[in-house]
């Protein structure tokens, strides 16, 4: 009899173990596959001609960045471009590359600021529309953010600096 009673006991807890269970209600989207970087800042660009136009390139190495996130996700970089007079560009500003920066040194000048994202790598390119510099200052910082497909990215490219952070939790 004592062996019945410990059955039928082991058999109603695992049976109240299976049933006494119920799915908790879904939480909002997270994060975890948003990858981001620090900022960094480059050390060095090499300088490069196309066209005739003067450019100077850094390469940083992004071994994250694969032909799925370029097919299917989005790369996002940003600049702080902090070796400009604060008068042009605010220190505090933050702006997804490409940037494009217009002022008047001995003429009209615009700088623009570009980043070629391919497997692997992102390419930050810097330019001047009159060929004015012979180096560039190495203050500049830049910041990638890596979505990979599946998540909402449409909007990305028009949501400021800081509403993408907010939404990703990306530290200062």
């Amino acid at each position: 009899m004592k062996p019945a009673i410990n059955s039928m006991l082991f058999f109603l807890l695992v049976l109240s173990a299976g049933t006494g269970c119920k799915k908790g209600d879904t939480g909002p989207a997270g994060t975890a596959n948003v990858f981001f970087s620090e900022w960094f800042t480059p050390n060095a660009y090499i300088k490069d001609t196309v066209f005739g136009v003067w450019g100077f390139k850094y390469n940083k190495a992004v071994p994250a960045i694969t032909q799925k996130i370029l097919d299917s996700g989005s790369v996002l970089v940003y600049g702080k471009l902090l070796g400009y007079n604060p008068a042009i560009w605010p220190t505090s500003q933050v702006s997804q590359l490409p940037i494009s920066i217009t002022y008047y040194q001995t003429g009209h000048q615009v700088d623009i600021w570009e980043a070629l994202v391919s497997p692997g790598n992102i390419r930050i390119r810097f330019t001047n529309d009159h060929n004015i510099y012979n180096v560039i200052a190495t203050q500049h910082q830049f910041r990638y953010v890596i979505i990979p497909g599946g998540m909402p990215t449409a909007q990305m490219t028009n949501m400021k600096y800081s509403e993408v952070a907010r939404l990703y939790n990306l530290p200062d």
